[in-house]
């Protein structure tokens, strides 16, 4: 491929990383819409004469790949943490956080609690890779910052910026200057980016945040993004489980076992709770499985008797506790639901 060609993809890539940026909020208040996802690919491509399949997959491999260039992983996360500006830093709020600075451009500088009640968490999904999230919040045309990002693949955190600052992330100004923002790896569209490595590390910032300003772990106070008032986003989206998310933060965080039961060779897992959700994969007859969280479905009849529990045994993977020996009759104790 010529240099000449190589410019032009790189600088259409660009476009579409400014087209589909995450939330923009200046900081007197002023919001901006940022271009969904596909608009954006649709208009760089345009714009430089680029086939759009070719900037999606160029997108989406590099989605998959951390900054200084580790390889994909399975779940279509990153490999390894990535801290553009502090390698090895860690975060002085927060232990298990990384430390990558914002742009001074992109945040207010506060002297939080004091100066503004912080009484609400805004969840977020970032509309993009882990890498890609928080190296926008350190180039200083973003004009957006989170405090807090969170990695699909293993639940590792970055923060860009110190609790006691404002953050522009929310859309609103009131809502900036009194709530932290925490945004999440992956698309609205994609539940498959939604692992519960991110959700269990998440929610553990979360309860620490509310415990350390008096936030009630509740959804009045723990809400999404879509739920700011004047703000026109989507996100977490409709894929986000808020049921399991705030049990986890309230402390409901055990990790259920039991063993399949069957009298084929093997159990359909399904990407749902309920037998009328499609087929993603199967498990064998004796097999140990993790047991996540349990919720309400379509009920089922087999080995362990008649029930309506499914088991998530992983993301967005079901199968009815009524061929999975847990120990208990239904629920399990301290295993959250979803």
């Amino acid at each position: 491929m010529s240099v000449r060609a190589l410019l032009t993809l790189t600088t259409a890539l660009t476009g579409v990383v400014v087209g589909a940026s995450p939330a923009i909020a200046d900081p007197v208040g002023t919001t901006a819409s940022a271009a969904p996802l596909a608009t954006a690919f649709d208009t760089a491509a345009a714009r430089y004469d680029v086939p759009r399949d070719l900037l999606v997959a160029l997108g989406y491999a590099e989605s998959r790949l951390d900054m200084n260039g580790g390889a994909p992983s399975a779940a279509g996360g990153l490999e390894r943490v990535v801290v553009p500006g502090g390698v090895g830093t860690l975060s002085t709020d927060y232990g298990p956080a990384a430390w990558a600075p914002a742009s001074t451009s992109n945040y207010t500088v506060a002297s939080r609690p004091g100066s503004h009640q912080v009484n609400r968490i805004v969840i977020h999904t970032a509309q993009g890779s882990y890498s890609g999230t928080v190296g926008w919040f350190q180039n200083p045309a973003a004009q957006a910052s989170a405090h807090y990002t969170f990695r699909s693949s293993d639940g590792a955190v970055t923060q860009s910026v110190r609790e006691k600052d404002i953050a522009w992330h929310a859309g609103n100004w009131t809502y900036n200057t009194q709530s932290i923002g925490i945004e999440h790896e992956g698309f609205v569209d994609n539940a498959a980016w939604l692992t519960d490595a991110m959700y269990r590390a998440s929610a553990a910032l979360t309860r620490s945040l509310a415990t350390k300003y008096g936030i009630p772990k509740d959804r009045a106070h723990i809400i999404g993004h879509n739920e700011v008032p004047g703000a026109t986003h989507t996100d977490p989206g409709p894929n986000w489980n808020w049921t399991y998310y705030l049990q986890l933060v309230n402390g409901i965080t055990g990790v259920g076992s039991g063993t399949v039961s069957t009298s084929a060779s093997t159990l359909n897992v399904r990407s749902g709770p309920g037998a009328n959700y499609p087929v993603v994969g199967s498990v064998a007859g004796g097999a140990a499985v993790a047991v996540y969280c349990q919720a309400v479905g379509s009920t089922v009849t087999g080995p362990y008797g008649t029930t309506a529990v499914w088991n998530r045994i992983g993301t967005n993977r079901y199968v009815s506790d009524a061929y999975v020996l847990t120990g208990y009759d239904g629920y399990i104790p301290n295993v959250p639901r979803c």
